[in-house]
């Protein structure tokens, strides 16, 4: 029975210095094939470049990608023409940045990538891939969630991967194995080190291999700032910068936060008109801006 080695890589977020590193890394370890669990683009400088590494890995190797939340923004915005997104504000000049560097070709494939999918290989075990979880690219499949095993009990396949919480996790709910291969872009709990997973295939059975590197962080804020990105997106480009350097404080996190203070203080419940004096004042608050 043949053996099979693939790289399963989720949350890149245009951090093109990480990919690279953990490119390489799988290269090195004889990869055969790869699996993109999604949010390809989305905090940090480099769209482009990192859509032309995902190009070039496709033209050489096997390759599966699925749709993200992150993909799923982008896609809707060019469907809603009217939704205002603007460049110098924390809350979306990001979504402002990334969307004026993608062209319609770029958008086209996001929009053909499945959120999910059943993977199959002869004598093995199926297993299902998915962004968020199989049905929404936004619903996170962590294990301390309520809602997790009425959630699991509604996917066929014994083994799920999974992406968008940034945790490199594995557990095992209802005689179901769920994992996470961790973020390339911007993990959680890793000291700033990318992470990425290698599934082994072989005897018919799958085991997998965290892998966790260090790279050029230096690089990475390098190219943030020679895009200006701190003008972009002023508190987004802190808490991405606090998140590279340390590891911790989420976007979510932070943005739940400052979400909760505003509804506080006006009764409004939105993301997209808070006033940049709450980011300031809840990074000040979590120790963010450096």
């Amino acid at each position: 029975m043949r053996n099979i080695k693939i790289a399963v890589m989720a949350d890149i977020h245009s951090n093109v210095e990480a990919f690279k590193t953990c490119l390489a890394e799988a290269r090195n370890q004889g990869v055969t094939e790869y699996i993109f669990l999604g949010d390809y683009l989305g905090d940090m400088a480099n769209p482009q470049e990192t859509l032309k590494l995902m190009d070039e890995i496709k033209k050489n190797y096997p390759c599966t990608f699925i749709r993200g939340n992150k993909e799923d923004y982008w896609i809707n915005h060019r469907k809603n023409p009217q939704e205002i997104w603007k460049l110098g504000t924390t809350t979306t000049g990001m979504l402002a940045y990334n969307y004026e560097n993608l062209t319609d070709t770029d958008i086209d494939s996001f929009e053909a990538m499945p959120i999910s999918k059943e993977m199959k290989y002869e004598g093995f075990p199926k297993f299902t891939v998915c962004h968020g979880s199989p049905f929404k690219v936004n619903q996170s499949m962590r294990s301390d969630y309520d809602y997790i095993d009425d959630l699991i009990t509604q996917i066929d396949t014994n083994i799920v991967i999974c992406g968008h919480f940034h945790i490199q996790t594995e557990y095992v709910r209802k005689g179901k194995i769920i994992m996470n291969p961790g973020a390339i872009g911007v993990p959680l709990h890793s000291k700033g080190n990318a992470q990425f997973m290698i599934l082994h295939g072989e005897n018919g059975c799958w085991k997998h291999e965290f892998i966790t590197l260090s790279y050029d962080i230096d690089k990475t804020l390098k190219s943030m700032d020679d895009e200006n990105l701190y003008k972009i997106a002023p508190g987004w480009y802190e808490i991405t910068k606090h998140l590279l350097l340390k590891g911790e404080a989420s976007h979510t996190s932070v943005i739940g936060q400052v979400m909760e203070q505003y509804y506080k203080d006006t009764g409004i419940k939105t993301l997209h008109d808070i006033l940049e004096e709450y980011w300031k004042k809840a990074l000040e608050k979590l120790s963010i801006i450096i």
